[in-house]
């Protein structure tokens, strides 16, 4: 008997809802709106995910796990996500580093790289000591997997 993995289905999720980004807001770009709704979508599975390698026993994952993984540059981008989602899911982040972070419209439809850059990413920190900026809020998503693939990978899940 096969045991369900429910973080796959996760895993799955996150790479069709980016699949849909790139639709929306590289290869066939329609709206504005389309692009940033494709965006949230795709960073909140990137944020949840962690929920679902905890949770899912299938996955050997602890909660003591994801935090030394969140207190690596390697999960830089995917924190980054994290705050997007905890953005747009309780107007505000409650951090005592992080004053904000913030999906910004651009508008910039004749980038150099010849694909529409609608909206980047800042995040603030409240100690003065800098800010994050992400030009293309697309390509901060594709990092964030990118590092959950290499924790994955790590972990023997993938």
């Amino acid at each position: 008997m096969v045991t369900a993995q429910p973080w796959k289905d996760k895993w799955r999720s996150v790479n069709s809802k980016f699949a849909t980004c790139t639709s929306e807001c590289v290869t066939d770009y329609r709206s504005d709106s389309k692009c940033k709704d494709s965006i949230e979508a795709v960073m909140a599975d990137i944020w949840n995910l962690k929920d679902w390698l905890v949770y899912d026993p299938s996955a050997g994952v602890t909660l003591t796990d994801i935090h030394v993984f969140f207190n690596t540059a390697e999960s830089f981008n995917i924190r980054a996500c994290g705050d997007i989602e905890t953005k747009q899911k309780h107007y505000r982040i409650n951090d005592l580093r992080r004053e904000q972070t913030e999906l910004i419209w651009e508008g910039n439809h004749a980038h150099r790289s010849g694909f529409p850059v609608i909206f980047s990413v800042t995040r603030t920190y409240k100690d003065g000591s800098g800010t994050d900026h992400w030009e293309d809020a697309f390509e901060l998503a594709r990092r964030a997997i990118e590092e959950w693939t290499k924790f994955l990978t790590k972990r023997g899940l993938l």
